[in-house]
């Protein structure tokens, strides 16, 4: 049975496909079976996927496909459920009845928060709608923050700083979520691997590469070790 993990911020141009495509591709370097689903109308997953095939930039142990309304959401996740060891889901970067369909069918979801307040208030309604599933519905759904697009200078931003309050006093007001202690910074790399050129753990080792790559491992080593703690609190 896989995990699924979705990806999903309540504002568009937050980083979802880029955070997305980064975690596929560690966890398939660590030989695991990754179905990512594109379940945002603006396809930008399947753009790069479509791209990669172009130029000859296909993705081992990675596959595509897209899910774009609540029936193929769950016709994807029922008929792929062995096929995969975990499957990534792009939301849409919009409220909906998709996005609630997305969440409720995940063992985890991300968020992905730049250092900007809509960002920030778009992490938080998030937060919001997983834990109102999880009442509803008796779900235990992680819930993890994933900082974004950093850059030195920006760590002296009033809404960077802001933050880790942000998420101390959700968590104050017994919402369930965490903030990832590992960040993505601001790296060309990330940018230009959404032109088809693959995943970032396929590119040439340079100086700049090998830092990203060192960075992508230390957010999935970390997302894991929080899951399992996660898991092992709820079941007990």
């Amino acid at each position: 049975m896989s995990r699924t993990y979705a990806v999903v911020s309540n504002k568009g141009g937050a980083g979802k496909t880029t955070l997305a495509t980064l975690l596929a591709g560690e966890y398939a370097l660590g030989g695991q079976r990754v179905l990512m689903i594109d379940a945002d109308s603006r396809q930008n997953l399947a753009g790069w996927w479509k791209l990669c095939h172009r130029k000859g930039n296909v993705p081992e142990k990675i596959e595509v496909t897209i899910a774009a309304t609540q029936r193929a959401i769950e016709d994807v996740l029922k008929k792929f459920d062995d096929a995969f060891d975990m499957m990534v889901i792009d939301a849409p970067g919009v409220d909906s009845v998709l996005q609630t369909t997305i969440i409720r069918s995940s063992d985890l979801v991300l968020s992905p928060v730049q250092p900007g307040i809509k960002e920030i208030e778009a992490a938080g309604q998030t937060i919001a709608e997983v834990n109102e599933i999880n009442d509803q519905l008796g779900l235990s759904i992680l819930h993890m923050n994933v900082r974004t697009r950093i850059t030195l200078p920006g760590r002296n931003l009033e809404a960077y700083r802001y933050i880790r309050p942000f998420v101390a006093g959700l968590l104050d007001a017994n919402y369930q979520t965490m903030l990832l202690d590992t960040e993505l910074y601001e790296r060309n790399i990330y940018r230009e691997i959404q032109n088809g050129l693959g995943t970032l753990q396929m590119q040439e080792l340079t100086d700049s590469v090998r830092k990203a790559r060192i960075e992508v491992k230390a957010l999935v080593d970390e997302i894991e070790v929080r899951r399992l703690s996660g898991a092992a609190e709820v079941a007990a």
